[in-house]
């Protein structure tokens, strides 16, 4: 599986998935210029690439992730472990890495490069990164180029607050000259981030027309921590001399901060694991500019009841995918997390699955002018699959199988 992006040709696979319309058995791309100028036929006069036993989409988008830690081999910490115990895994794991590490920017840059090339070979071509201050950004100028890097605002001390507004003021306002990629920021969740901060970070948005993406409603200790100020996360936040419960109002609800994000000019609901049935609501009349990303295998690995990804569907929320990081999920393949999709739901629809990561990826980080689809005018971001040589009644099988 690979990307392409050709400045001009016509390719042929034995199915092309618009993901806006049917697939097409046989079917003809023509791109001119890094555009697409026809989907479904021959062009009079053009050369015909028949590229064989494939798939031929859109990039893959994967709208949530963390690349920093894609040099991890395995996921840290234990299938089925308590939340604000992975947490403990991951802060322990950054700290031990800091302290032998000669030059800790390059290797979250490395890190950085290798994510972006795991993904690129993955038919990746759109990706949402989330990324602490002071983070090597010159790495994203590898490929796939197409990214959203959220800047992670984390902090509960009323100092840090200050100083978490300005680095994002400046986040927004002063993207390096010869970057290739777009500012967006990440108010981390509500444990680490107060809600004056949040609220902040939505003004800044709407002002800037940048999206914002918050980690909401991940787990059960997160509720409690919310509801009563009490259980394992605020354990875990007093041994990192990271508690500030003046910060957060005892009693606040993820409702409470969806209807924050709502002021936002676009924002990303991140796993939104136990969102109730209001929530689920909300977010479906706010569709236009909300968004919640499943991060599929991510979710599976803590061993958690299943996701609402069914009652968020049918009420008519907007849902993209995204892989969250290697630090709880073995790959960065966005088609890997639609096949487990497809396994774990069988009673929803290929064609709406595959939605999930491409067109609604797209639209949910606001680029869907470009990207997500096969289209007349959309840049050339192509993902290649190799199929199985069988004849199949439905397409999206062959696309699906393992």
């Amino acid at each position: 599986m690979s990307p392409v992006s050709p400045k001009s040709l016509s390719l042929r696979a034995r199915w092309v998935y618009p993901i806006t319309s049917p697939p097409i058995a046989g079917g003809v791309v023509t791109v001119k210029d890094g555009r697409i100028v026809d989907v479904g036929k021959e062009v009079a006069g053009d050369e015909v690439r028949d590229l064989g036993d494939v798939a031929l989409l859109p990039g893959f988008v994967n709208a949530h992730t963390h690349l920093e830690f894609s040099y991890l081999t395995h996921p840290l910490g234990t299938p089925g472990m308590a939340f604000p115990d992975w947490i403990r895994e991951v802060v322990a794991h950054r700290r031990a890495n800091l302290a032998t590490e000669n030059d800790p920017i390059e290797s979250r840059a490395s890190a950085v490069r290798q994510g972006l090339a795991e993904s690129h070979a993955c038919g990746t071509t759109t990706i949402g990164d989330i990324a602490s201050p002071n983070f090597p950004f010159d790495a994203y100028a590898e490929p796939p180029d197409s990214n959203v890097v959220f800047l992670e605002l984390l902090g509960l001390a009323n100092d840090r607050e200050v100083q978490l507004r300005e680095l994002a003021e400046q986040h927004l306002r002063n993207p390096p000259a010869t970057s290739r990629w777009i500012a967006g920021l990440s108010p981390h969740a509500p444990y680490t981030v107060s809600p004056t901060l949040l609220a902040y970070a939505c003004q800044l948005s709407a002002t800037h027309g940048a999206t914002v993406a918050m980690h909401l409603a991940e787990s059960q200790e997160e509720l409690e921590l919310l509801a009563a100020h009490s259980g394992s996360f605020v354990e875990l936040l007093q041994d990192l001399n990271a508690w500030n419960p003046s910060a957060i109002p005892r009693g606040i609800r993820p409702s409470d901060y969806l209807e924050m994000l709502a002021q936002a000019h676009r924002a990303l609901v991140i796993h939104g694991n136990f969102l109730n049935t209001d929530e689920i609501r909300f977010l479906a009349e706010h569709r236009n500019q909300m968004s919640v990303i499943y991060c599929p295998r991510t979710h599976a690995f803590f061993q958690q009841e299943k996701h609402p990804l069914p009652a968020m569907l049918a009420a008519g929320v907007h849902v993209a995918v995204g892989t969250d990081s290697r630090a709880s999920n073995p790959d960065l393949s966005v088609l890997n997390e639609l096949r487990f999709i497809a396994q774990r739901y069988p009673q929803l629809e290929p064609a709406q699955i595959l939605r999930l990561g491409t067109i609604h990826g797209a639209t949910a980080l606001g680029l869907t002018d470009d990207r997500g689809s096969l289209e007349v005018g959309k840049r050339a971001d192509f993902a290649i699959v190799p199929i199985p040589s069988t004849d199949v009644a439905d397409p999206y099988q062959l696309l699906f199988a393992d």
